[in-house]
């Protein structure tokens, strides 16, 4: 009978199409294999939108993970009804954007919210809506900042570069697409997509790989020389601490008295100068933009007086202020007494 298989056939099919095609599947699956430090990233990304939404909207905002894949331009699934940002990050100088693509509605429930609204959803948005999304995703990328920071000990930078409504002109390459679906209580349940070139964004996360590559650069760089003075006798060098002054014992003795002395400490973000007319202005949902930029350092005062720098962090739900420099001592107790 024509129509009959035969068993070497049957066993074909059921093999998956003889050891030719399972090698193929086998070079797809390496080829289309996850880079562990792209995964890292992501469960950052997670946690810094769930901390953020969770202070900027006072909700118990939930984040979760859903998935990551590897696409090419034409299978990320994106249209053009949404909000698309290209936030440019900077690892040990090798730099990539991530493009962030929210679904129209979900986007201007956030920017509702932003603006101390209920996260009532509107058909059109305005530019200030898109700059309530600017700065909601610069809260999340700062959050992610301090978190690489002390996750993985070297420094990342962003610039969030563009907020449209226009899908946001984006390489022919392979992508790594992250979706993060965002519960929001008794409000909306959505997804936001974080989209990266694969090739940028494993390069800059290989954090091991810069770190052989510094070593070598430095081993090239080492030239060794011959010491004009190596004749001359070495001598000892008393490295004893000084001991203090009397005056010195008496300005610690002094300092001890008012270790227990109360002090107002305040954090200042920014400064404006505005027209009387224009503080009438005001309502609720207004935004003041400040002079200060998102990046710069916070100013922390004691007594009116600016003792140290520092960035924002948000720590179990509170805003704090990560120091990153400071006066001496000597400083802070001379500003104490001015």
């Amino acid at each position: 009978m024509g129509g009959e298989l035969s068993q070497e056939e049957i066993d074909k099919m059921l093999n998956g199409g003889g050891e030719e095609d399972s090698d193929s599947g086998d070079a797809d699956t390496a080829e289309d294999a996850i880079n562990g430090s792209v995964k890292s990233f992501s469960n950052l990304i997670k946690a810094s939108l769930e901390e953020v939404l969770k202070t900027a909207f006072s909700l118990e905002v939930v984040s979760k993970f859903i998935d990551i894949g590897l696409k090419s331009k034409d299978e990320l699934d994106i249209n053009e009804d949404g909000v698309y940002a290209n936030v440019l990050i900077t690892v040990n100088e090798n730099s990539f954007s991530l493009y962030i693509y929210i679904k129209k509605e979900f986007a201007s429930i956030l920017s509702d919210l932003m603006m101390m609204g209920p996260g009532e959803a509107k058909d059109t948005l305005t530019d200030d809506d898109l700059d309530a999304v600017r700065e909601l995703l610069s809260q999340v990328f700062g959050n992610l900042s301090s978190a690489f920071k002390a996750e993985e000990g070297e420094p990342l930078s962003f610039e969030v570069k563009d907020v449209k409504q226009e899908i946001l002109d984006m390489p022919d390459e392979k992508f790594y697409k992250m979706n993060f679906d965002v519960a929001i209580p008794n409000v909306k349940s959505d997804i936001i997509s974080v989209i990266g070139e694969r090739k940028s964004l494993e390069t800059a996360l290989d954090l091991k790989q810069h770190e052989a590559e510094s070593e070598n650069k430095d081993e090239e760089e080492e030239i060794v020389v011959d010491t004009p003075f190596k004749d001359v006798e070495d001598i000892e060098i008393d490295n004893k601490k000084p001991q203090p002054t009397s005056n010195e014992s008496i300005n610690n003795a002094n300092l001890d008295l008012i270790m227990d002395v109360d002090l107002d400490v305040k954090i200042r973000i920014g400064e404006k100068s505005i027209l009387i007319k224009d503080l009438l202005q005001i309502k609720d949902g207004s935004i003041i933009e400040l002079e200060k930029n998102i990046e710069d350092p916070m100013e922390i005062l004691v007594n009116n007086k600016i003792v140290a720098r520092g960035v924002v962090v948000v720590v179990d739900g509170h805003f704090g202020v990560k120091i990153t420099s400071i006066e001496t001592k000597e400083e802070r107790v001379k500003l104490l007494g001015e």
